[in-house]
């Protein structure tokens, strides 16, 4: 367990050298950290498993050692599988615990996914399986917001800028993060500008996108590429 913990500390020191200005731990989906998070992973009957206190000590070993290597400049969040979806398995009371922990030793962000340990992630087990719906974790990020009091990151479903936009105004969360449209739509953060009105910076854009916007909404380009 020490040697794990030695190796995220280096492994953070990588991350400050290479110029990254945030970090995320992955504690979800049934990775390293979760397993042993989750009762239905850890059976060990050391201090390292069995009680809730016990099954939080290597991740949150793992965070505060994180922190320390990266400085009070720099970001960390960790990503969290907020319930594992099946009986007996991690509950979002649990993940606020969690989160509690996290925010006293310097974590700045909770991501909060869902799943992974019992089956895939974000559709685990058959009576406790997390429903898909656009949005369908946001709940998630909401509670441990809430009742945590730490800033957090929504995932899941999230694929049109005003639901993203929604997400934030209403205050459910601090930030969106956007996986899979963003593989179908690379221009997804630029489309989402456009569609909740601020393109004030045409420079963003990719030459030929500009050149077709500008002419698409008759709109001057001041880049000048509209002419090309």
């Amino acid at each position: 367990m020490e040697g794990l913990i030695e190796a995220f500390r280096l492994a953070a020191h990588r991350a400050v050298a290479a110029g990254f200005r945030l970090v995320e731990i992955h504690a979800a989906h049934g990775y390293l950290l979760h397993s042993v998070l989750s009762p239905l992973s850890n059976r060990r009957d050391d201090d390292w498993g069995g009680s809730l206190e016990n099954r939080m000590r290597l991740p949150l070993a793992v965070l505060g050692t994180v922190r320390d290597a990266l400085g009070s400049e720099r970001l960390l969040s960790v990503r969290i599988s907020a319930v594992d979806g099946a009986e007996g398995g991690w509950s979002i009371g649990d993940s606020v615990v969690f989160a509690r922990a996290a925010r006293d030793r310097g974590v700045d962000l909770v991501d909060c996914s869902s799943g992974g340990i019992a089956g895939p992630a974000t559709a685990a087990g058959d009576r406790f399986a997390v429903k898909r719906f656009p949005g369908f974790q946001v709940p998630f990020a909401e509670q441990v917001r809430r009742e945590a009091g730490i800033a957090t990151i929504a995932v899941g479903l999230i694929t049109t800028p005003r639901q993203a936009d929604a997400v934030i105004a209403e205050g459910r969360a601090d930030l969106v993060a956007i996986g899979r449209q963003a593989l179908l739509e690379p221009n997804w953060p630029l489309q989402a500008a456009l569609a909740l009105g601020d393109d004030a910076d045409w420079g963003r854009w990719p030459a030929q996108y500009g050149w077709w916007l500008a002419r698409r909404g008759g709109l001057e380009d001041p880049t000048g590429r509209s002419g090309r």
